[in-house]
């Protein structure tokens, strides 16, 4: 029997669109807002979706990650009571815990797009406030794909993904063989076209049962490889440079906004998430 580990972000579940700039410039979901518990009520349910068919297609166990703005988003009692909760130390290094865990596979319900997506349902890369981009070897990547790095340094396949028409649309693209189910339809950073719940249900149904069946290799990132972040602002780019002088070789980019590195190991990257 496999164990699976599903990774739960917010910004990308149905129903779900944030609060229009005016009424929250910095956040799309801050966490005293009535966007934000329906967030939360439409991740746990296509959590427990999706921990019904892992069962149904013969999983040992699933781990349930609450990884949205470092955890304690969700209320496990209403989480299908068959599924192993982690609740993360955000201080520590990036998906620390996967070497305590056999994972066959990783599931990400909830993630969205990279920072700066057009129509991307409130895209962001990690910081919404802080960074406007990340490169890996000169291509821009977002939450997705470096936490399908990280899992694929242990060997772990990023195997399944529900999100808004944008992230699978960069998903399709950076992980062709990952199975994908559509939550809504992006219209613009705050708007977005809802699907028909059920149908969002029985579409993360269908991928899943597709994704556990099919033999999928762990996409590795290759090192050395280069980095490279953009900050909004110059002073907070200052701040992160003498931080990372510490333990990263690091160069300014372009201009004092951009950041720059070579990274040796998988470690290198997510001390650089750390810092930001």
């Amino acid at each position: 029997m496999k164990t699976y580990l599903i990774a739960v972000d917010l910004e990308g579940v149905h129903d779900v669109c944030g609060m229009s700039y005016e009424e929250s410039p910095i956040y799309g979901i801050p966490r005293t807002s009535d966007e934000y518990k329906r967030a939360v009520a439409s991740a746990t349910e296509e959590i427990n979706v999706a921990v019904d068919e892992l069962f149904a297609c013969g999983a040992g166990k699933v781990v349930v990650w609450d990884n949205h703005g470092g955890g304690k988003n969700l209320d496990f009692a209403k989480i299908d009571s068959r599924a192993e909760q982690y609740i993360p130390d955000n201080l520590k290094p990036r998906m620390e815990f996967m070497p305590r865990f056999a994972f066959d596979g990783v599931l990400y319900i909830g993630y969205h797009s990279r920072a700066g997506s057009p129509r991307g349902v409130l895209s962001h890369t990690y910081n919404s406030v802080e960074i406007q981009y990340i490169k890996i070897n000169g291509k821009q990547v977002g939450e997705f794909d470096i936490d399908s790095y990280i899992a694929a340094h242990y060997g772990v396949p990023s195997v399944f993904v529900a999100s808004d028409d944008v992230c699978i649309g960069q998903v399709s693209v950076s992980s062709p063989e990952t199975e994908t189910a559509i939550t809504k339809i992006g219209v613009s950073r705050r708007q977005a076209q809802f699907r028909d719940k059920d149908k969002v249900f029985a579409d993360i149904r269908a991928g899943i049962k597709r994704a556990v069946t099919k033999k999928m290799q762990a996409k590795k990132l290759v090192f050395p490889c280069a980095l490279e972040i953009r900050s909004t602002k110059q002073e907070r780019a200052e701040k992160n440079y003498e931080k990372l002088l510490k333990t990263i070789p690091v160069e300014w980019g372009e201009d004092a906004h951009t950041i720059r590195a070579t990274l040796r190991n998988i470690d290198d990257l997510r001390l650089f998430l750390l810092v930001f």
